[in-house]
């Protein structure tokens, strides 16, 4: 099971903060920016395991370099965008698990809103997050 934050970046983007309640492993995903996110992170975890990115636009990665520095995390990415991803450590394909602890992310490569795009779900915790692949 998994506790979600939703944290409000930039003017019109969304990260979300997870925790993975079992092994209390933390991410976030998609950071557009450090200091929103660190400050969250700072009042509830004040860890950070790993950085889930959907894909490279800066306004999904902005806060990744700050963020692995300050909490010595790894960056989750798309194989496809591990070049267009400064400092990518896990690099996932299409139909790749990635675990946060318990909980298993299936990754899915769903290319549109950019080549590399991705989505990580999870069918036990019934979530996926999306990145800019849905709109309202």
């Amino acid at each position: 099971m998994l506790d979600v934050s939703i944290i409000k970046c930039l003017s019109d983007n969304y990260s979300y903060l997870i925790r993975d309640r079992i092994t209390n492993l933390v991410a976030i995903v998609d950071p557009s920016e450090f200091e929103v996110v660190d400050d969250k992170i700072q009042k509830t975890y004040k860890r950070l395991d790993f950085i889930l990115n959907t894909h490279h636009h800066e306004d999904h990665i902005g806060g990744n370099l700050k963020l692995k520095k300050k909490y010595n995390s790894k960056i989750v990415c798309s194989s496809y965008d591990e070049k267009k991803i400064p400092k990518s450590d896990i690099k996932k394909r299409d139909g790749d698990i990635f675990s946060l602890g318990a909980t298993d992310f299936l990754v899915l490569h769903v290319p549109g809103h950019t080549l590399g795009h991705i989505v990580f779900y999870s069918k036990n915790d019934n979530i996926v997050f999306t990145g800019d692949t849905l709109d309202q």
